[in-house]
């Protein structure tokens, strides 16, 4: 027996088995080309967004880095001269940070990159600004060891550094992506983005350079990058998301998502389609008015409005609509008080005469109409 399915659900089928082709496609490719770790610049990444190749650079450059992993209080026995890289940190609690400040208020030197950071240091040094998602070139602004040998840096950052806070070795306009201030007896030098010392920026320009000048001489002390901040406080969640399971979850809830579609196409309630009006309120006044502009009919208006206007005047205080313009006119002034029965009359007058000259200007009639709108408002 043949299956018999529906135009509605074959039209359906069609659809899911589409989405879930480039769910697969987009997933596959994802997979391919976030290489390595990928969400933070972990020295262990060999991936676009890692930061494995900064590390070997000090390695092989005479630094002898070390990663950290260890309890931040530990930092308070590193010698005054030590270097602690922050790359992109995810703070923990209150008193891991207090640790690296204390690290840096004795003497110590901190690298950081990213907003990450800013818990660290809480004093505002920084604010959004045009956000670059191409590498962009900046310039070195004076002579100082961390611009030495660099004619410039390329980086995308989101946010830039107040000149009020801190020492700008580049920029470009208002846009100052790196800083560096004091802070006790040490210092803190501050990348806005992690960019420079990725596996995919690093080879750009000068940026190898910058990072080697942030660190600092060889023989300055030993140089620790943090690791600590990457895992510290890394939850199974965090894994899961990390890893390309997330991907398989991602066509599960997809999956979810169709299923109860299709649930309420079968089981909702029937209601009639509504059809919206194809009307619109303002462009047929628009419309309108440019009708009445060409052919320069201002009275017509002034006679439509008025007509309306003394209807409202009949049905409400039982003027008839042929009514004498004083009789008109001592309707409005006793019914809203403090009105020149005069000034008022001659408006009436006015109007009245406009509705028999086709050359009245269309100046004049916005007035007139305008009165008669404040009149219908005021006496409501």
């Amino acid at each position: 027996m043949p299956l018999k399915i529906a135009p509605e659900d074959r039209k359906l089928a069609v659809i899911f088995g589409i989405v879930l082709a480039v769910a697969l496609l987009l997933s596959v490719y994802t997979i391919q080309t976030d290489r390595g770790a990928g969400g933070v610049p972990s020295s262990y990444s060999s991936g676009d967004s890692g930061a494995k190749a900064a590390f070997l650079l000090l390695q092989n450059t005479g630094y002898s880095p070390r990663r950290w992993s260890d309890d931040p209080r530990k930092l308070a026995s590193l010698p005054p001269g030590a270097t602690l890289i922050l790359a992109d940190p995810f703070p923990a609690d209150e008193p891991d940070l207090q640790a690296v400040r204390e690290f840096v208020s004795k003497g110590g030197r901190v690298v950081a990159t990213g907003v990450g950071a800013a818990f660290f240091f809480p004093q505002k040094r920084f604010s959004p600004g045009m956000p670059h998602f191409q590498w962009k070139s900046y310039k070195p602004q004076e002579p100082s060891d961390l611009t030495r040998g660099i004619d410039e840096i390329k980086l995308a950052p989101q946010y830039y550094f107040d000149s009020a806070k801190g020492e700008i070795p580049f920029a470009d306009g208002d846009e100052r992506p790196v800083t560096r201030f004091s802070y006790g007896a040490g210092e803190v030098i501050w990348w806005s983005t992690s960019d420079p010392l990725t596996n995919a920026g690093i080879r750009e320009s000068d940026n190898a350079q910058l990072l080697l000048n942030s660190v600092g001489d060889p023989g300055r002390g030993p140089v620790l990058w943090d690791e600590y901040f990457h895992q510290g406080s890394k939850t199974v969640l965090d894994s899961v998301i990390d890893s390309p399971i997330r991907w398989a979850l991602v066509q599960a809830a997809l999956i979810g998502v169709i299923v109860c579609f299709t649930f309420s196409r079968r089981f909702g309630p029937v209601r009639q389609s509504v059809a919206a009006s194809r009307l619109a309120p303002i462009e047929y006044v628009e419309t309108l008015a440019a009708l009445y502009s060409r052919t320069g009919a201002a009275h017509v208006t002034v006679e439509i409005v008025y007509e309306r206007f003394r209807a409202a005047l009949q049905r409400r205080y039982s003027v008839r609509t042929d009514a004498p313009v004083s009789q008109v006119a001592a309707t409005i002034v006793n019914h809203l008080g403090g009105a020149d029965f005069a000034a008022v009359t001659d408006t009436i007058q006015q109007i009245e005469d406009s509705v028999s000259d086709p050359s009245f200007p269309a100046v004049r009639a916005t007035e007139l109409i305008r009165q008669m709108h404040e009149w219908s408002a005021r006496l409501k």
